[in-house]
């Protein structure tokens, strides 16, 4: 315990307080020894009298098992394995003060062992972390998730050979570990190539909000409202068209939601979904639609969704959403990051409502239903996998596409394997106690599910598949085991008909009374534009869908007047002060509060990130320039826009 009183631990643990608990005196069944080596002043671990590393010269051992590893100063590095102490102090000061070393053992009491002669020196340079046993990995992966991944270029995870051959726990955790790694980066990438046009394609859904028709409303008027009942979660898997035939005995039972692609399937089949899903930012995800009677049928879309289908009125009503992720940071804060353009959607809804996404139309509307209160999920045609060796179900807007192609020499069978050896694939365990081919992809999206079954354990969840993947925490279920279930519980009677989104019709209750706007409200006088509105909700008028009144106007002028400031400042910048650092300058400080028009330049702030040796006038043109084609880029897409709103007078 004397190492929790010298006034260096102390400092230590007031930035890393969870290493306190380390030293709570925790009980091990094997005797762990810090020993002293033959060669003087060098240490091993010893487990039950066996040496982890050289009982001679550990030190040398180390270095030779760095001079393997070509490490860079963006690299996060991992080093599994706690039994060479002076591999943990070579790769230590090998890195960058800053830069992140995670430190991975498998015993809480090993901590206290090499705390003062090994850990503590370590953990007192920035950017050092440590994780030892079974009740601190978690707080390990939690720490990988809340990583600021656009801040390094790669993972090097490093290993002290007998700790990692001689327990299999590490193998788990470095499998696990280039998951949520590999989660990370796609996501970085995706965000790279389709953040300007989810903003894009968020602004113009924002600015016709008002319009209809579709009427426009936000999923919080769901919020909750369907406890009790149970959705079957309609995919495009191969296996979707085997089992219709279920779908339809079931349908009084059941809540059908559907995610864009399935929805043509359903119809053909004679089936009405209840509400349709899509997520798709790109024009492409009309195609699902296009052609099919859907006046009926409400359209679930994320704000950043087409706006080339959600102006057309093929829908009588839309429910928007946004995507936003909640996590805890390094410091145990909970940090709330939306989807570029998600940030605006206050300005034409009062509330909108988050919804989670593993990066999947089924992931998103999976989260949907859970929002929605829905106790029971089936999941339909999910099959995570190339079940037959096929991409989709018969009867997609894609297996459409592909019938215009076969010929004598290109059979469906031939397209959808030229497209299956482009993908990077592997085999998993299936439904039915095999392995079925899957990808990288979809493989990602099966550990998203895999990890939600853990934490909606108020949910119920059901996968009604014998070919596709197999989902760890999701029963597989045969179709009559599956209509054995459902016949336990009586017919719904479509309870969600009385709501305007189906009925189109606004219901007494559901109107917001119309609030006047007080007078003399919103002046700002400051020398920067007006950010968001006041969130006070007397100072809103309502519509009935939950719209704010004239937003569309606001949040065009708004964003107007913000582009004519910047590009303002930045010749002022270029005109007064060159040679300082853009990103210290008064307007880049500002940029930052507005995240929509930081998003815009992530890509180029990342890569000044990774290029600290650019001189400050360099990196200056660099971010200039990028602004300044951010800039041009919204204007194309926000001012055909300026027809909807003529000056008066």
């Amino acid at each position: 315990m004397s190492q929790m009183i010298d006034p260096i631990s102390s400092e230590i643990f007031e930035r890393k307080p969870y290493l306190q608990n380390y030293f709570k005196n925790f009980h091990s069944d094997h005797q762990w020894e810090l020993v002293p080596a033959k060669k003087d002043g060098e240490y091993y671990v010893s487990l039950d009298g066996n040496p982890l590393s050289s009982s001679f010269s550990p030190l040398t051992q180390a270095i030779r098992l760095l001079e393997t590893y070509s490490l860079k100063p963006t690299d996060v590095v991992i080093l599994f394995g706690l039994g060479n102490p002076h591999l943990l102090t070579s790769v230590s000061e090998k890195l960058n003060p800053g830069q992140i070393l995670i430190l991975v053992g498998e015993e809480e009491t090993l901590v206290p062992i090499l705390w003062d002669n090994i850990l503590k020196p370590i953990l007192q340079i920035p950017g050092r972390h440590l994780f030892s046993g079974e009740l601190f990995y978690p707080l390990f992966f939690n720490y990988l998730e809340s990583l600021p991944i656009e801040r390094v270029s790669g993972l090097k995870i490093l290993r002290n050979p007998t700790d990692t051959n001689r327990n299999p726990i590490y193998k788990e955790l470095e499998e696990k570990t280039q998951t949520v790694f590999s989660a990370k980066m796609s996501d970085l990438l995706t965000k790279f190539e389709f953040e300007r046009l989810w903003i894009k394609n968020s602004v113009f859904n924002l600015v016709h909000a008002e319009k209809s028709p579709p009427v426009k409303y936000p999923i919080s008027k769901l919020r909750d409202k369907f406890k009790g009942l149970t959705a079957v979660l309609v995919s495009a898997g191969p296996s979707l068209r085997k089992n219709l035939s279920w779908l339809q005995e079931v349908r009084d039972k059941v809540f059908i939601f559907s995610c864009d692609t399935s929805l043509k399937v359903l119809i053909k089949a004679g089936i009405q979904a209840d509400g349709v899903v899509t997520l798709d930012a790109q024009t492409n995800s009309f195609f699902h639609f296009m052609g099919e009677s859907l006046a009926d049928i409400p359209l679930f879309a994320d704000l950043v969704s087409s706006p080339t289908l959600l102006r057309e009125p093929m829908f009588q009503t839309v429910v928007h959403s946004v995507t936003a992720k909640y996590q805890v940071d390094a410091e145990g804060t909970l940090v709330r990051e939306v989807t570029a353009g998600g940030e605006l959607a206050e300005h034409a809804f009062q509330d909108v409502g988050d919804i989670q996404s593993g990066g999947s139309v089924a992931t998103t509307a999976f989260d949907m239903l859970r929002f929605m209160g829905i106790e029971t999920v089936y999941f339909l045609g999910q099959d995570l996998a190339y079940s037959g060796r096929e991409i989709h179900s018969t009867g997609t807007h894609h297996n459409e596409k592909w019938l215009t192609q076969v010929s004598r020499k290109n059979s469906l069978e031939r397209i959808n394997e030229v497209i299956i050896r482009k993908r990077e694939t592997r085999f998993v365990p299936s439904c039915n106690g095999g392995e079925v081919l899957t990808d990288y992809v979809l493989d990602l999206y099966r550990h998203w599910f895999e990890e939600s079954a853990t934490s909606v354990k108020e949910m119920s969840l059901w996968n009604v598949n014998e070919d596709g993947a197999k989902m760890e925490g999701i029963p597989s279920l045969s179709p009559k085991a599956a209509k054995d279930k459902l016949n336990l519980i009586p017919n719904h009677h479509y309870p969600w008909r009385k709501f305007p989104i189906w009925s189109g019709k606004e219901t007494k209750e559901n109107r917001i009374p119309e609030r006047r706007k007080e007078k003399g409200q919103n002046q700002n006088n400051s020398s920067f534009p007006k950010g968001n509105k006041p969130k006070n909700q007397n100072s809103q008028e309502m519509t009935s869908q939950r719209t704010i009144s004239n937003s569309g106007e606001a949040l065009f002028q708004k964003i107007h007047t913000d582009l004519s400031f910047i590009e303002s400042k930045l010749n002022s910048f270029e005109s007064e002060s060159p040679e300082s650092s853009f990103q210290d300058s008064e307007i880049w400080i500002w940029m930052q509060s507005e995240s929509y028009l930081r998003r815009l330049i992530r890509k180029t702030e990342i890569y000044l990130l990774r290029h600290r040796d650019l001189d400050s006038k360099r990196k200056n043109q660099i971010m200039i320039q990028s602004i300044r084609k951010e800039i041009r880029y919204l204007k194309r897409s926000l001012y055909p826009m300026m027809d909807s709103f003529p000056e008066k007078g």
